[in-house]
């Protein structure tokens, strides 16, 4: 067989294969993302406002395969320690008169606020 395929003339191409055809088309697949992202629309509603016949499992599927929306828990945080508010508290006045030293300071603790 590997002879076979080595010494042909044409180059080997491999057969098609017969695949269900998608019930969303591109169009569709991007309007799915859209509603998903922008709307925040739940899978359900999703499902139901669709012109298509289409499940709740194929709506799940095109918003995985868009591959940027990605569902994640945010992390827990713990409640500041008594002795940390404290040290908070100590800060602040210290730090009053910094004045126009503010401009320059850039706060990074990748904290998420979602309003």
């Amino acid at each position: 067989m590997i002879y076979r395929v080595l010494t042909r003339k044409t180059p080997y191409e491999p057969k098609p294969h017969s695949e269900r055809p998608r019930v969303t088309d591109i169009r569709s697949d991007r309007w799915i993302q859209r509603m998903a992202s922008n709307q925040k629309m739940s899978v359900h509603e999703i499902t139901r406002t669709s012109q298509l016949q289409i499940s709740k499992n194929t709506v799940h599927r095109r918003i995985i395969e868009s591959g940027y929306m990605i569902h994640a828990k945010v992390a827990r945080i713990l409640p500041l320690s008594k002795l940390h508010i404290s040290k908070r508290l100590q800060w602040a006045p210290n730090h009053k008169s910094y004045g126009d030293k503010w401009m320059g300071v850039l706060f990074s603790d990748g904290k998420k606020i979602n309003k």
